[in-house]
C-alpha cells in the first residue's frame, strides 16, 4: 500500500488517527514528529487522536490508521475491542488500493466509476470486505434518486466481484457488506458464532431490493 496523508486541519473537522506504542517507535521520523504534535495539541477535539494502549489489540500492519468520519471511527473502535475475532485487518486508502469498477444510470446517462471498500479483515479462511456508511443512507436509499442508484450499483458490482473471486479459488471465502453503525453490534455478534455466511445488514437488505 502506498503512503497516505491527512492534513492536521482535518482532525479539527472530525477525523481521527489511531496509533499504538509501535507507531512512536517504528514510524519514520516525520510521522513520529507529527504524532507527538497531535498529542500535545490541547486545542484538538478528544476524538482526534486515539492511542491503543495494548498494541496486541491493534491488529493492522499499518503504522497508524486514519478514520475520516464518525462511523469509521466507531468501527475501528469495535475492531480493537473485538480483536480476538480476527487475525488481521487493514483500512483501505480512499483511492488506489483495491478498486471495484461499477456503472449506474444518472438521469439519462450511463456513468462509470470505481470505489475502494473501506476495510478488509481476515478471520481464519474468511476475508470480510466492508464499506462503511452512516445510518442516514438507509433512508436515502429507500427514497431513491441518483445517490440510491449509485449505492445500489456499488453493492451489486461488489457482490458480483467477490462471487467471481470465490469461484476462481478455494483458499479463502470472500464476503462483502455495506455496514452502518446501527448494525455494528449485530455484525460482531455474528462473527462470534463463527458463521458469517448469512449476515445481511439493514443497508444490504435495502440495496438488494429492486
Amino acid at each position: 500500500m502506498q503512503k497516505t496523508s491527512l492534513g492536521i486541519g482535518a482532525f479539527r473537522r472530525g477525523a481521527t488517527v489511531f496509533y499504538d506504542d509501535d507507531s512512536l517507535k517504528l514510524s519514520e521520523k516525520e510521522d513520529i514528529s507529527v504524532l507527538n504534535e497531535l498529542k500535545d495539541d490541547e486545542a484538538l477535539p478528544r476524538m482526534a487522536i486515539k492511542e491503543v494502549s495494548n498494541k496486541f489489540l491493534f491488529k493492522t500492519p499499518l503504522n497508524v490508521v486514519f478514520a475520516h468520519s464518525i462511523p469509521e471511527r466507531k468501527f475501528i473502535e469495535k475492531l480493537i475491542a473485538n480483536a480476538e475475532l480476527m487475525d488481521a485487518w487493514i483500512k483501505s486508502r480512499d483511492t488506489g488500493f483495491y478498486s471495484i469498477e461499477y456503472s449506474w444510470e444518472k438521469g439519462t446517462h450511463q456513468k462509470q466509476g470505481k470505489f475502494n471498500p473501506d476495510f478488509f479483515f481476515r478471520n481464519g479462511d474468511k476475508i470480510i470486505v466492508i464499506e462503511i456508511k452512516d445510518d442516514e443512507i438507509i433512508k436515502r436509499a429507500k427514497e431513491g434518486g441518483d445517490e440510491a442508484k449509485e449505492t445500489r450499483a456499488k453493492y451489486k458490482y461488489a457482490i458480483e466481484h467477490f462471487n467471481r473471486l470465490n469461484e476462481l479459488q478455494k483458499e479463502q471465502t470472500y464476503y462483502f457488506t455495506f455496514l452502518t453503525p446501527k448494525d455494528f453490534d449485530d455484525f460482531f455478534g455474528i462473527l462470534k458464532t463463527g458463521d458469517f455466511s448469512g449476515f445481511k445488514s439493514e443497508l444490504d437488505t435495502e440495496l438488494e431490493m429492486i
